[in-house]
């Protein structure tokens, strides 16, 4: 899946030269060297959000195309530098929660994953050499505490294992060891978990139908 969404977006940052003869329906990523029609959409190629498709970090970007957030996130770095921060593969892959996941990718729960995956994304430029100790505001519209110890670059309870992996003139990534969850998040799946818990257990009394005759068993 994410093979296609690179091949998407560089078809689309190829386009430069054609959409100076016809108007797009939809906005594109232009060339590099386009810079206005880069400066009206805020995405060219070399834009943090086509770094995002690095090898480290495809089933982030897999994510963020489930979630139908490439035209957000595309206004938000149109709009100002952002920081993202990225989960390594592993860590969606084979350290996340079964039924967690399964949650995520519920078509029901759309607006769980959008705001888990906004969570990890700030709506300006921290390089590690500008970290600071204190709580930011993610494009979720809630905020994570960042702290810098002798232990190095933390971000919730995560640690940045690749501090500034990648730098563009529109952002900067930071790989981070696991998945960020906000409070909200992780409040929604324990109310979906307690309501799929309390569905299956019989309550005490409750009358029994026979499965057979459809009728209340004496």
């Amino acid at each position: 899946m994410h093979g296609a969404l690179v091949l998407f977006l560089l078809l689309l940052a190829g386009s430069g030269a054609a959409a100076e003869e016809t108007a797009p329906q939809e906005p594109t990523l232009p060339a590099a060297g386009s810079a206005g029609a880069a400066a009206a959409v805020g995405v060219n190629s070399n834009s943090v959000l086509v770094a995002l498709l690095d090898s480290h970090y495809t089933e982030l970007a897999e994510l963020v195309e489930k979630a139908l957030l490439l035209q957000t996130l595309e206004d938000a770095v149109g709009k100002h530098n952002v920081t993202i921060f990225a989960p390594r593969n592993e860590a969606l892959e084979r350290d996340l929660d079964p039924e967690f996941k399964r949650f995520l990718l519920e078509p029901r729960n759309l607006k769980s994953l959008q705001a888990l995956l906004l969570y990890h994304v700030l709506p300006s430029r921290l390089p590690s050499d500008a970290w600071p100790a204190a709580s930011h505001p993610t494009l979720s519209g809630e905020e994570v505490e960042l702290a810098a110890a002798g232990t190095g670059m933390r971000v919730g309870h995560a640690a940045v294992t690749r501090p500034d992996a990648v730098l563009r003139p529109d952002g900067v990534i930071h790989g981070i060891e696991r998945l960020l969850v906000p409070r909200s998040v992780q409040e929604d799946f324990n109310r979906r978990r307690s309501l799929v818990a309390i569905s299956a257990v019989l309550p005490t009394g409750a009358p029994e139908v026979d499965p057979r005759t459809h009728r209340l068993k004496k």
